[in-house]
């Protein structure tokens, strides 16, 4: 016992490793260009700043907005462009460090956890849960892509909330107020980063039951009172500053409620996004391989560590683990056709705690997390690799274009011709405005070019893209 609150305790040093592991495996997307949204929101917050817009109006837009996310977009945004210029490398940079906050806060509230529920060893129970969130593989497209960081934000708010909470019930006096007061700004900082934040009220209620703690008192009860009205008014906000939502985020109940659910388990399992895409669209025999290769030894850290877990945990925690990995997933189960690893950030917590009390009441079974490590190195070093179509494909095939047009003489007007709407997602018109610094007005984009056109780019389906001459 005494060994292991000791500093000498092996898990010690493998919760340092494991954090050693996930840098090294994050750090060269330090190195990723922007794409896709990432040019539309640079140009939306390079022209904001320069025409001076007021920064209210990241919080109340005068035209509806595609999301309301006043931190996460709009004056995250703003923010960067201004500090940075708009360097990929120095916004990825602040990718990885949001990340790293979001584990850490994540490690917070398994301490408080584990404090709430009296278990051994509750520093070691949260180095290790914060560690071992760090590397998971669905956090890929947040620490890749810019416009991602809405998820890092939602898990750093949501996750201290949640400690914050545990934390009040054993707290008095001022130290019992100022934590109960800060749970409702956590909670609207997370609604304000990202949607999904909304179903935190049922979180904390979730976090107390699994905890045994009464969230029937006074300050508790207020606290959520309070978390619902502003919750209620986000809603109506939201509802006011949006447009109409894509037809891929739409909510309806059918065979997508199956194919979501499928999804989740995937993704809580480390397979990667694009081994479910090849094996739709792809080389079917390889895409089940990766699948296998990701899938199965978190899988079998599952069940080892749920079997070591039962030892401490009663039915009614498993119950309140079961509906907390459900409403952390929320509305994505009903998504009409869309879903990213990133969207069960808030349901791997779960897992996390699961494992993570394993291991530290039987440090026989540290190598479990090494499984974990092995099987996100697999899946997001292969992800980073692959060609068109892939995410990170067309990422570098969109930054090889437009460096190539950057030594080009470019006229305009600017007629493109594209034959592969989803490759072109990667530059899109915002691309190449910011990039080529001509107007978007003046940038059209056709099924063919037109017969007069001085100035026709043409990206075929596959292969090089290529200019079309003037017809003589």
């Amino acid at each position: 016992m005494a060994s292991l609150q000791s500093g000498k305790n092996p898990l010690c040093v493998v919760a340092f490793l494991l954090v050693l592991s996930s840098l090294c495996m994050w750090l060269p997307a330090l190195w990723t260009p922007f794409w896709g949204d990432d040019y539309v929101f640079l140009q939306a917050a390079h022209a904001a700043n320069i025409a001076g817009v007021p920064w209210w109006q990241v919080f109340w837009p005068e035209h509806a907005v595609r999301f309301w996310r006043p931190l996460s977009q709009g004056g995250y945004w703003r923010l960067m462009v201004a500090l940075t210029g708009g360097n990929a490398f120095a916004m990825h940079a602040v990718n990885l460090f949001l990340h790293i906050a979001a584990c850490v806060g994540v490690g917070a509230f398994v301490a408080s956890l584990a404090k709430a529920c009296h278990w051994p060893h509750a520093r070691l129970t949260a180095a290790l849960a914060g560690a071992l969130y760090a590397s998971l593989a669905l956090h890929f497209l947040p620490v890749h892509w810019a416009s991602a960081i809405n998820n890092s934000l939602l898990v750093l708010f949501s996750s201290m909330a949640l400690a914050l909470w545990l934390d009040a019930c054993r707290a008095q006096g001022f130290a019992r107020v100022w934590r109960l007061a800060s749970v409702p700004i956590l909670l609207v900082l997370a609604m304000l980063s990202k949607e999904s934040a909304i179903l935190t009220p049922a979180l904390l209620v979730l976090a107390s039951l699994f905890a045994g703690d009464d969230c029937r008192r006074r300050g508790e009860v207020v606290t959520l009172l309070v978390c619902v009205v502003a919750a209620a008014v986000w809603l109506v906000l939201d509802r006011h500053f949006t447009a109409h939502v894509d037809a891929a985020y739409r909510l309806q109940l059918g065979t997508n409620v199956l194919r979501n659910s499928v999804a989740m388990i995937a993704w809580l399992l480390n397979v990667p996004r694009e081994a479910i895409r090849m094996a739709t669209v792809g080389n079917k025999i390889v895409a089940l391989a990766w699948i296998a290769v990701t899938a199965l030894p978190v899988l079998f850290v599952w069940l080892v560590a749920g079997r070591q877990a039962c030892r401490r945990l009663k039915a009614k925690q498993w119950l309140a683990l079961g509906a907390f990995a459900v409403i952390g997933y929320g509305p994505c189960f009903l998504f009409a056709w869309n879903s990213y690893p990133y969207y069960a950030a808030i349901s791997a917590l779960v897992v996390v705690i699961v494992v993570s009390l394993a291991c530290a009441c039987r440090p026989q079974l540290a190598w479990l997390l090494v499984l974990v490590a092995l099987s996100s190195w697999i899946g997001v070093a292969t992800t980073r690799r692959l060609a068109p179509p892939s995410l990170m494909g067309r990422a570098h095939w969109g930054e090889q274009l437009l460096r190539q047009l950057q030594h080009q003489p470019v006229k305009t007007p600017l007629w493109v011709v594209t034959e592969n709407p989803h490759r072109f997602y990667a530059v899109g018109r915002a691309g190449l405005t910011w990039r080529l610094r001509i107007p978007a007005t003046s940038i059209h984009l056709v099924r063919r070019c037109p017969d007069d056109a001085q100035s026709c780019l043409v990206l075929p389906r596959q292969g090089h893209w290529y200019w079309k001459a003037r017809q003589p």
